[in-house]
């Protein structure tokens, strides 16, 4: 039986938070729009965690309603905060023709016990300029208290409080950059187990005997690789966007579109596609393909845009703005563009949800500010074209959804920064390809394919990369075949890792600065690295992991092997420095003889490197 049942009246109780005033609750759907705060709502909410939803409806979560008072507020009101909700497939299935349910298909598309044990994402978003509280109600017999929340990540040490009538409380306080975070229920966790002591073993569940991967109890041999909650929600707390952000939506070089069926844009005259708060819908076999005059796609607040853009602009400057969605929640897996949108996967051709042609030779800079990413049905944010000359620019942005397996984060070119992102990533999430980018203020919620920090798949002359400061919250690796690690170098794609004579020692990796980097809870390995080209002055620093499962298979052992070139050169490692890492608290070093991969540390690197000093661990 579900645990939560939908309660299809709100519920408002007027609260007293201790030591404080009596507050108000506005009246149903009441939103705030003060110079404090800004809130939004839809009274076409639909509350279903199992189907699709009507299309002009938005998927509302069936567990939480929240609500929202700014400190400076003389009214002390709390304000209505529209709560979304996005489930594993979205209720369609594992189907490869969009829009038929009988179009089944067993091909792995890495979610299999998630829609069986009706796993949901919620998620709201406001914007604010001073200390907010956040009122947060559980629908049905689900009162809560301070003591059964824990806001991650951990480090932001939130206040939550109660008001002992089942609502808890949360203080966010204000910042420049916003911010991101979970808040999870200690009675609402689920224990994902894994199936066996294989490398290809995936997720157990003894929630249905007819559903997938049933097993009537676990054992010792389905130990615990992750636990998450079953009904998660996420907290967006944003900023008001600078001025230069907001396009004037009275010029005549806008064009307004408005709630229902999205227009054609790939013949429009204007610069700006101004998208109006309301739920807006492509078909599951279309995306918006903009007119070459099309520089900026502005999502108001309250937008809720079903589709995926696609600029084909020379502009120098391309922008995605504003703090709506643009959900891909009536694609299917992998849809290919070539191919009527079915699940076939095509590199070239399945569906980004952000992507565009970059000009040959002309330098372009995608900024991406603001808007939530929900239920991408591929990678994510991909350009095609010259992508020497394209380099994007992310603050402020939010994925959510991703629970297909080949959903990735932002493919970072040359010359790319990210900051203040919260990814919820089903592969490859923080994609450091090209040469001077930097990534900031991150938080990662981790499904079960591929490294967290990804700059492997080919031999790559990359220089000055620095990524500092992830959070990671969640990991729930299941198998040994797609590197389970926070930072992963595959090998080529299509080609073995069982060989290691290819790497292009023409090619060098240097001034690599990987440092400030939390995993919570049970995660994956710190590395697994082929080393397909020469690397020098590379630092892995302040790197922290709480827990490993007690799978015994090794899935848990980072890698760094010994790779050559076809001449059998060794690949040069110059100062590749592991410095101040820890386990549980424990460090991790050469000097303890802790470091090994039957050690705590459990790093399995070949002994030329360490012997030669080539890698050292202080």
């Amino acid at each position: 039986m579900r645990r939560f049942t939908p309660w299809l009246i709100l519920l408002r109780v007027a609260c007293l938070l201790p030591g404080t005033y009596a507050d108000t609750i506005a009246a149903d759907n009441v939103t705030a729009d003060l110079s404090s705060l800004q809130t939004w709502w839809h009274e076409n909410g639909e509350i279903n965690y199992e189907t699709p939803v009507q299309e002009g409806n938005v998927r509302q979560s069936h567990v939480y309603s929240a609500w929202v008072k700014s400190t400076v507020d003389t009214s002390n009101t709390y304000y209505n905060t529209f709560v979304y909700e996005t489930i594993p497939r979205n209720g369609q299935g594992n189907i490869i023709i969009p829009g038929d349910p009988t179009s089944t298909t067993t091909a792995d598309d890495a979610v299999t016990i998630e829609a069986d044990i009706w796993i949901t994402m919620a998620w709201t978003q406001f914007l604010y300029s001073s200390d907010t509280w956040v009122k947060v109600t559980r629908r049905g017999d689900n009162p809560s208290v301070a003591s059964n929340v824990v806001i991650r990540p951990t480090n932001l040490d939130l206040t939550v409080t109660d008001d002992g009538a089942g609502n808890v409380y949360i203080l966010v306080p204000y910042s420049a950059q916003g911010l991101r975070f979970s808040v999870e229920f200690k009675d609402n966790l689920y224990d994902y187990h894994d199936s066996c002591a294989t490398t290809t073993c995936d997720f157990v569940q003894n929630w249905h005997s007819d559903g997938p991967n049933y097993v009537s109890s676990f054992t010792d041999k389905n130990p615990i690789m992750g636990t998450e909650p079953h009904d998660a929600l996420l907290i967006f707390a944003s900023p008001f966007p600078s001025d230069d952000l907001v396009p004037d939506q009275t010029a005549a070089t806008t064009y307004i579109v408005h709630p229902g069926d999205v227009p054609d844009l790939s013949s429009i005259s204007n610069e700006v596609v101004y998208f109006m708060p309301g739920v807006h819908y492509m078909p599951a076999t279309t995306h918006a393909t903009l007119s070459s005059s099309v520089n900026w796609v502005y999502l108001s607040p309250g937008a809720y845009v079903k589709g995926a853009m696609q600029f084909t602009t020379e502009a120098t400057l391309i922008k995605a703005t504003g703090h709506g969605v643009l959900s891909g929640e009536r694609y299917v897996y992998q849809a290919n563009t070539a191919e009527n949108y079915t699940n076939t996967k095509s590199n070239s051709d399945s569906l980004r949800m952000w992507t565009g042609d970059s000009t040959d030779n002309v330098q372009q800079t995608f900024l991406l500010a603001g808007p939530t990413t929900n239920a991408p049905p591929f990678n994510s944010i991909d350009f095609k074209g010259d992508l020497t000359t394209i380099s994007i620019r992310q603050f402020d942005y939010k994925q959510v959804g991703a629970y297909f397996g080949q959903t990735d984060g932002t493919t970072l070119y040359k010359g790319s920064t990210v900051r203040d992102t919260f990814y919820h990533s089903g592969d490859d999430t923080i994609k450091t390809y090209g040469s001077n980018v930097l990534v900031e203020n991150v938080v990662v919620w981790k499904g079960k394919t591929a490294p967290i920090i990804q700059y492997g798949w080919a031999s790559r002359n990359i220089h000055n990369i620095t990524v500092n400061g992830v959070n990671v919250i969640h990991m729930r690796y299941s198998s040994n075949g797609s590197h389970p690690s926070i930072i992963g170098a595959n090998q080529v794609y299509d080609i073995s890792e069982s060989l290691s004579n290819n790497a292009d020692l023409s090619k060098i990796m240097s001034n690599v600065y990987f440092g400030n980097i939390r995993a919570e809870g049970i995660g994956g390995n710190l590395m697994r690295i082929c080393p397909l080209s020469n690397y020098k002055n590379f630092t892995l620093e302040n790197i922290s992991l709480e827990a490993f499962s007690v799978k015994t298979n090794g899935i848990y052992k980072s890698e760094l092997p010994l790779f050559t070139d076809s001449t059998g050169t060794v690949a040069a490692l110059e100062g590749f420095v592991i410095k101040n890492f820890s386990i549980n608290g424990t460090r991790i070093t050469q000097a303890a003889g802790n470091y090994g991969p039957s050690s705590l540390g459990a790093l399995h690197i070949a002994s030329t490197y360490l012997t030669n000093g080539n890698v050292t661990i202080i």
